[in-house]
């Protein structure tokens, strides 16, 4: 009776852990391909499925070993699952401009080329906005550099680094002369 209780209470843990992992992934709407992606591969990660997105196994054949048939049915259940959770957090508008695939890697890539040049302008967008921000005393000069170091920290999950001296000197040039 002790190991059915056991086996139901981690039986609702796991579901529960698996609907909160799938839940705090951002639908892809468009402009938030960055966060999407990162979302969906840290939710993969923990729920195990991953390695899925990191290889395509081929189909096993007569000469397979019996280790690389249960390998390989472990990986398609992944890729499964793993399509069907990506395909789930994609708006439809996107879905449907995404060559189907039945690799979960191969339709990440196909996902990944459709959002370049959607990276491209949200970088020139964060750029401008950094470059242009002058504190308007509307709110705290601390609340002001946060936003200036938040911008910042999204320009380095696009690769665009913002080098910390510079950050620094930028935010304070932002300040009206009364901060001097």
């Amino acid at each position: 009776m002790i190991l059915r209780v056991i086996f139901y209470v981690s039986t609702v843990y796991h579901a529960s852990s698996l609907s909160n992992q799938l839940s705090v992934i951002e639908t892809l709407t468009g402009n938030n391909y960055v966060r999407w992606k990162r979302d969906v591969e840290i939710a993969l990660g923990l729920l195990g499925l991953n390695f899925a997105m990191e290889k395509k196994l081929e189909k096993p054949t007569d000469k397979s070993t019996v280790e690389y048939v249960a390998e390989h049915e472990k990986w398609e259940r992944a890729n499964k699952l793993c399509l069907k959770i990506i395909k789930r957090s994609i708006s439809d508008s996107i879905l449907g401009v995404i060559s189907d695939n039945e690799n979960v890697k191969s339709f990440m890539d196909a996902i990944g080329e459709n959002f370049v040049e959607s990276d491209k302008a949200e970088t020139g967008d964060l750029m401008d906005k950094l470059m242009s921000m002058r504190y308007d005393g509307t709110n705290g000069d601390r609340e002001h550099a946060m936003k200036m170091i938040n911008i910042s920290s999204k320009l380095k999950a696009l690769d665009i680094p913002i080098a910390e001296p510079f950050l620094i000197y930028h935010v304070l040039n932002s300040l009206p002369n009364k901060f001097n």
